[in-house]
């Protein structure tokens, strides 16, 4: 009977592990979306959508090459796929009152810009958000997906009304764990992005921003605390180090 109770559990484990660990995955992913959010990009996207009018048609600058800032945000390196383009292109871009520079024979043009403009910012601040909402938006699907899954099982009569339950309160019990998660990466995120602009836009954002520094001030005391025992060990070490040569010593200051 025992067995019997067993089995019957582990078919209900079948359903939440499955969509706990979807649910995992989709935050894991998030988290990686969010490391290429830097406030560069805003410079970048920018000078992606810049127009010039070419042959009396008007054409995105990224239409004629890749917009990338590899090594200092204040620095935009555009490298143009045909150098013929590179004379119109450098005008342009000093036209609009950008320090610009081509080095003869080069495929780059190298450009000078000014930080991003709060609006610039904010448009970032913006799009972290509709991430934030699309990644909570999918952690419920998943669930609902999951849900009518445990459903059609219970009225093909796989699982009993019991277990159908333990595996919603599971289910439902991971989504608002893993929801708070990306809540709390995106507002982090978008804090770090928008510095001194940055301002609460969501209704939970202020809750969210007390476990943000609670999470920040225990980071940091065990950073702190790390450094202690570290310089404690170093300390013990050099004392040991001193002992070990003190006790070479004293046998030769006794022969003498």
């Amino acid at each position: 009977m025992d067995d019997e109770y067993n089995i019957k559990i582990n078919n209900e484990e079948g359903y939440s592990p499955e969509a706990i660990a979807n649910f995992e995955r989709s935050v894991e992913e998030f988290a990686e979306t969010l490391l290429e959010i830097k406030p560069e990009h805003a410079n970048i996207a920018v000078f992606r959508s810049l127009k010039m009018t070419v042959n009396g048609r008007p054409r995105r600058i990224g239409e004629f090459g890749n917009v990338d800032s590899p090594d200092d945000p204040m620095k935009i390196e555009l490298m143009i796929y045909n150098k013929e383009n590179i004379p119109d292109i450098l005008e342009f871009i000093k036209n609009n009152g950008f320090p610009a520079k081509n080095e003869e024979g080069s495929q780059f043009i190298h450009v000078r810009v000014p930080k991003p403009s709060r609006m610039q910012l904010e448009e970032i601040g913006d799009d972290i958000n509709r991430r934030t909402n699309a990644a909570s938006s999918k952690l419920l699907k998943s669930k609902t997906n999951t849900s009518l899954r445990i459903r059609a099982a219970m009225e093909k009569e796989f699982i009993d009304q019991r277990i159908a339950g333990l595996a919603t309160k599971k289910i439902d019990s991971n989504l608002e764990r893993c929801t708070k998660e990306i809540r709390i990466m995106g507002l982090m995120t978008r804090k770090k992005i928008l510095g001194s602009f940055f301002k609460s836009v969501e209704r939970d954002d202020p809750e969210l921003l007390k476990i943000i520094a609670k999470r920040v001030k225990l980071e940091t005391q065990k950073i702190e605390n790390e450094q202690q025992i570290r310089i404690q060990n170093e300390a013990l070490d050099i004392k040991d180090s001193e002992n070990k040569i003190a006790d070479q010593e004293q046998p030769t200051l006794s022969a003498s």
